[in-house]
């Protein structure tokens, strides 16, 4: 903790000098002389950018309503050929409400509607692709192309269903768009008194005849412009394949309720504006970079001469802070030796000024701290070598163990072989505890220190307790700390099971859980109450060096000691449950005999 201290200190000591002088004074210089020249290129630069983008913004709103009038008058072109064709009396002779045409003459009536519809295909051939007529008198639908002209009883087309037309009673005026370079005009022609439907034009127009119109629209080369429909969708566009423009924001501009105008966002400039009672929208898109342009030449200017005094002011503030801050560098890079532990960079020969008497200071604070970390280094290993060995070294069993043999070998001879079986588990059980070459041993080994323990207690208790070891061969080899289990079996028997009438009952289970080994230990004892098994939690989550001996010592020595040897993320965890038993849960790393850990 102290040489933590010490190390948070020394940074505290060292960042101030180095923002606070070099860099700052650097710093200093170089927004003295940038500074306002910076704020004046950014004010030109921006008050020039303005002034284009109200001019950008003025010319093109004037292009556009230009633009919708002359889209306009297309449409109405167009629309003049379908009229043709609609006030035809000898096509259309009920419209007022007349004489129907006689069903005699049929024959005549398709040469003449042929006939009709390839005059007109050959006046309009540059615009149209194609010309259709429904006649719903004759039920047949006529179509004429640079192909032929044919005359057909199938009424339903992709675009349109004039058989479905002509049930209705209802006027019909569309746009459609079809994909491939056109776009159809449908009319339906509706008798006047009942609004019956007696036929229909439609005609397939090449959206080429708008080029000239859009032309005079795309007056900027990396402008987009395009005809879109009401939702926004692309019908039309000459100069590219794909629209950079995003959708989203075309529908959402479009959908707004002042109809014609412009949004302007980071990107750049959208207008928009309604054609032909709204059906189309003729759109355009500047980018921003086309603005900025303008004030490109400006920008660069300033930019160059503010480069060139940044320069200038850079190299002077060097040199000033250099010579200015040369020994308090040489202090701070002292400082930062000794932040990573190197402690061998004492100042030789401090000068005489200020910075003098920072630099004897530094010289007595090292020394200081490695006197700290000299008497700090052999307290802890002194104090964890201490607890180790007295943990291990609580019982010293020689005599015991030799006691134990020469009764096992009297009661053999006296024929009573179930007390040498009992005292043998004994001499054992003293035998483990006096083998101290290592502070591991296997967990097969550990078991069978425990086996032998539970047949001393079988001795005592004889069939109330029934015991279960369970244990994965992969396992047996590990590494587990010495007199890990007996001490935590000893607690169920002393805190658990005494006072319990009924059978008991303790089941051993060694298994192992991805790279470590979990070893529980659980009795169908009286439990442990809440507010002690609080208790015991809170000492066992204590650091190996702070734990406190209370009332469970033997489980607070074994936690302990696997905390000391493996780290403070293992160790005993205890679950229990008031008159229904306890468990604890040993946990280890999955370390072989032998193995380094």
């Amino acid at each position: 903790m102290r040489i933590k201290w010490v190390s948070h200190a020394l940074r505290g000591i060292v960042r101030p000098f180095q923002i606070s002088l070099r860099y700052k004074l650097m710093l200093l210089m170089v927004l003295i002389a940038v500074l306002p020249l910076s704020l004046v290129t950014l004010f030109a630069t921006k008050t020039t950018k303005h002034s284009l983008a109200s001019e950008v913004i003025r010319s093109n709103e004037s292009r556009m309503e230009w633009a919708a009038k002359y889209f306009d008058e297309k449409f109405d072109q167009l629309q003049a050929v379908s009229y043709s064709l609609l006030l035809d009396s000898t096509l259309f002779p009920n419209a007022n409400d007349g004489a129907v045409q006689s069903e005699g003459t049929p024959s005549f009536v398709n040469q003449y509607t042929i006939d009709r519809l390839k005059s007109l295909y050959s006046a309009n051939n540059k615009n149209i692709a194609q010309v259709a007529l429904y006649l719903k008198s004759q039920n047949r639908l006529y179509v004429v192309d640079k192909d032929a002209g044919i005359s057909t009883d199938r009424l339903k087309t992709p675009q349109v269903d004039w058989g479905a037309i002509g049930r209705s009673h209802e006027s019909l005026n569309l746009l459609l768009n079809n994909g491939k370079n056109t776009f159809s005009i449908v009319r339906s022609m509706n008798r006047f008194p009942d609004r019956e439907v007696l036929g229909g034009v439609k005609l397939e127009v090449r959206w080429k005849m708008m080029n000239s119109v859009l032309d005079m629209v795309h007056s900027e080369s990396n402008s987009e412009v395009f005809v879109a429909d009401a939702n926004g969708n692309v019908m039309y566009n000459p100069y590219s394949e794909r629209i950079a423009t995003e959708p989203e924001t075309v529908k959402a501009a479009l959908a707004g309720p002042g109809g014609q105008g412009y949004t302007e966002s980071k990107r750049g400039f959208l207008f928009y504006q309604p054609s032909v009672s709204g059906q189309v929208w003729i759109v355009k898109f500047i980018p921003m970079e086309y603005v900025t342009e303008g004030a490109s030449s400006t920008l660069n200017f300033s930019l160059i001469t503010a480069l060139a005094f940044a320069i200038v002011a850079i190299a002077a503030s060097v040199l000033i802070a250099y010579i200015t801050t040369r020994p308090i560098i040489r202090l701070t890079q002292s400082m930062k030796a000794v932040e990573i532990q190197n402690f061998e960079v004492d100042i030789r020969e401090p000068r005489s000024d200020e910075i003098g008497t920072l630099e004897r200071r530094f010289n007595s604070m090292l020394g200081r701290i490695k006197e700290l970390i000299q008497t700090e280094y052999k307290a802890t290993i002194e104090k964890r070598t201490a607890q180790v060995k007295a943990m291990q070294a609580q019982i010293n069993p020689h005599f015991l163990h030799n006691a134990l043999q020469a009764i096992g070998g009297i009661a053999l001879s006296r024929n009573v072989p179930e007390i040498n079986e009992h005292v043998r588990a004994i001499s054992d059980l003293f035998r483990y505890t006096i083998r101290m070459k290592s502070d591991l041993v296997t967990v097969a080994d550990e078991l069978e220190h425990a086996r032998n323990y539970l047949q001393i207690q079988k001795l005592r208790f004889q069939s109330m307790i029934e015991v279960r070891i369970d244990a994965d061969e992969e396992c047996l080899g590990c590494t587990i700390p010495k007199f890990s289990l007996q001490p935590i079996v000893e607690n169920c028997f002393f805190h658990g099971l005494e006072g319990k009438m009924d059978a008991w009952s303790i089941t051993i289970r060694v298994e192992k859980v991805l790279d470590e080994i979990e070893i529980s230990i659980a009795d169908n004892g009286i439990g442990i109450e809440e507010s002690r098994l609080a208790d015991i939690r809170r000492q066992l989550s204590q650091p190996a060096d702070g734990q406190e001996n209370g009332e469970s010592m033997g489980i607070s020595n074994v936690n302990a000691r696997i905390k000391l040897l493996f780290g403070d993320e293992y160790g005993l965890f205890i679950s229990s449950e008031w008159k229904a038993g306890t468990t604890v849960k040993l946990l280890i790393p999955a370390h072989e005999e032998g193995e380094k850990t």
